[in-house]
């Protein structure tokens, strides 16, 4: 069995969402401790909470929402690298090490057969970006966007990736448990 990375971020109560954006919460419907046959949770929360995929729709109001995002760009090899080498880097998938920052369109420019870019970062553009060019750059190219990565534990290099969105009809954003498999 290959060796499995999981490099999302875990979903719990107090995780950090973006200003303004509604926090995770969890809460219990049914309980066995209080005489039902089964646990029940429920859980509430923003669709860019944690890792996640954004739709096109996020961004867009004549862009795909999230059941149209394209399962085949979040399947497949990936290459793992810091944003200083991303406009060196040749692979359909790029998770890059965003160091608080994000990547330039002149950097993303070069990256031809790109299927999906992901970052660590809240997002790939600028905290205070209003515009979100980089979000535009990147879907009329066809792009992926996978934000809120954890790549604290895995090196740089290679692996297979697996980030399923879940079919969220109408909506902008799915989280995803994303996660790297050594080969």
């Amino acid at each position: 069995m290959p060796k499995l990375h999981d490099i999302s971020q875990p979903l719990r109560p107090g995780i950090p969402v973006w200003p303004g954006d509604r926090p995770y919460e969890t809460a219990w419907t049914v309980r066995r401790a209080d005489g039902a046959a089964c646990n029940v949770g429920q859980i509430a929360l923003s669709c860019h909470t944690g890792t996640h995929i954004d739709a096109p729709y996020h961004f867009a109001d004549d862009g795909p929402t999230a059941e149209a995002i394209p399962l085949e760009a979040c399947v497949g090899r990936a290459s793992v690298v810091p944003l200083s080498r991303l406009a060196a880097t040749r692979a359909e998938r790029i998770l890059i090490r965003a160091g608080g920052c994000a990547p330039t369109l002149a950097a993303l420019a070069g990256l031809d057969g790109l299927k999906l870019l992901g970052t660590d970062a809240a997002s790939v553009d600028e905290a205070d970006s209003k515009t979100l060019d980089v979000h535009h750059a990147l879907w009329r190219r066809g792009v992926v966007i996978l934000e809120g990565l954890d790549l604290s534990g895995v090196a740089d290099g290679d692996y297979d990736l697996v980030a399923l969105p879940l079919r969220l009809a109408g909506m902008d954003a799915s989280p995803v448990r994303a996660i790297l498999v050594e080969r």
